[in-house]
């Protein structure tokens, strides 16, 4: 019988990494991804208040600029659909899916995985351990399988 090929992704917002599960350890299939341009570029946009506030009784608080775009969410829903387009690409490679990212994250690849994709995720960890040592992330994988 042919041993199951598991591929685990572990994901933040500007960060991924691609392991596969072997035995006891991970190893890195593929280098660090990590997100084009940073946010940082777009302090700017967004980060002040709204523009002038009319103060009479027919304004009541009307701003007149639109209310700011969240850049932050933005870049990581953006970098989280090029993470999804990745897994769906390399899914001839693996036969399961462990999928470990901050929550934001993980609801956002959700939405862009395809259902084949989908039925290969035998697991979800919604917690950011992009930083963690492989020690400590094998920890999380082997932990529902026991």
């Amino acid at each position: 019988m042919k041993e199951q090929t598991t591929c685990v992704v572990i994901a933040d917002g500007t960060r991924a990494k691609f392991l596969t599960k072997s035995n006891r350890n991970l190893v890195p299939i593929m280098a660090t991804h990590h997100a084009a341009d940073d946010v940082t570029i777009h302090q700017d946009k967004g980060a002040s208040t709204p523009g002038k506030v009319g103060k009479g009784i027919a304004n009541r608080g009307i701003h007149s600029y639109p209310s700011h775009s969240d850049w932050y969410h933005f870049k990581k829903e953006t970098f989280a659909t090029k993470i999804a387009a990745i897994i769906h690409n390399t899914a001839k490679n693996y036969d399961q899916l462990i999928l470990i990212a901050a929550p934001v994250v993980l609801g956002c690849l959700r939405q862009h995985l395809s259902p084949h994709v989908i039925s290969k995720v035998v697991h979800e960890i919604d917690k950011d351990l992009t930083k963690a040592p492989l020690k400590e992330v094998m920890n999380y994988v082997q932990a529902p399988f026991r």
